[in-house]
């Protein structure tokens, strides 16, 4: 399997990137909308997984390696495909999205691009556990630290630990910046 691929970027489109990796041109699949920093002439790394079918051979990359974790867990599912999947993982932000398959967040999964009610609940039963058990450690460990960074510089910019402590709880972010800025939204 080809896991990574690092190469300089021959050609973009919003959906693929052509990779020159030891004189090889690789078209890899990438998430639309998604930050590859894929100008021609750029050195750019992708975390890659290649999608073996009969009468093809397609090689999907994404930038970030959460990305194409999902993007594993999504052909899982029964009824989701490559293309689907990439969908999906185009207008997600990865920890959210696995935070609200956690939580059984149903509305939020219908809203996703070709996910109606029977896919967002097949997504929940078929990854709930599995998320839970692959990523929950991970988030665990670095959530109360974040959280308690927030609410200190919150404190420093003056509200009380009350309000503080309200706002970061009611919000969800990947940084405690992002923590910090989605919160001081709430308190304003």
């Amino acid at each position: 399997m080809i896991s990574m691929l690092k190469g300089e970027v021959v050609h973009c489109s919003d959906t693929e990137v052509t990779l020159m990796v030891g004189g090889v041109g690789y078209l890899v699949h990438v998430p639309s909308g998604t930050n590859v920093d894929a100008v021609p002439g750029r050195e750019v790394m992708l975390h890659t997984m290649l999608i073996v079918r009969q009468d093809c051979l397609d090689l999907f990359g994404f930038p970030d390696q959460r990305q194409r974790e999902i993007f594993s867990l999504l052909l899982n599912v029964s009824g989701i495909g490559p293309k689907t999947a990439m969908n999906i993982i185009s207008c997600v932000e990865p920890n959210r999205f696995l935070d609200e398959v956690a939580c059984e967040n149903l509305p939020y999964l219908m809203g996703l691009p070709g996910i109606g009610k029977k896919g967002a609940q097949r997504i929940v039963l078929e990854l709930k556990e599995r998320i839970t058990r692959q990523f929950s450690s991970r988030t665990r460990e670095s959530a109360p630290d974040m959280g308690e960074d927030a609410v200190a510089a919150l404190l420093t910019l003056g509200y009380s630990e009350a309000l503080a402590r309200k706002a970061v709880g009611s919000v969800k972010a990947d940084t405690v910046e992002d923590l910090v800025r989605r919160s001081l939204k709430e308190l304003l």
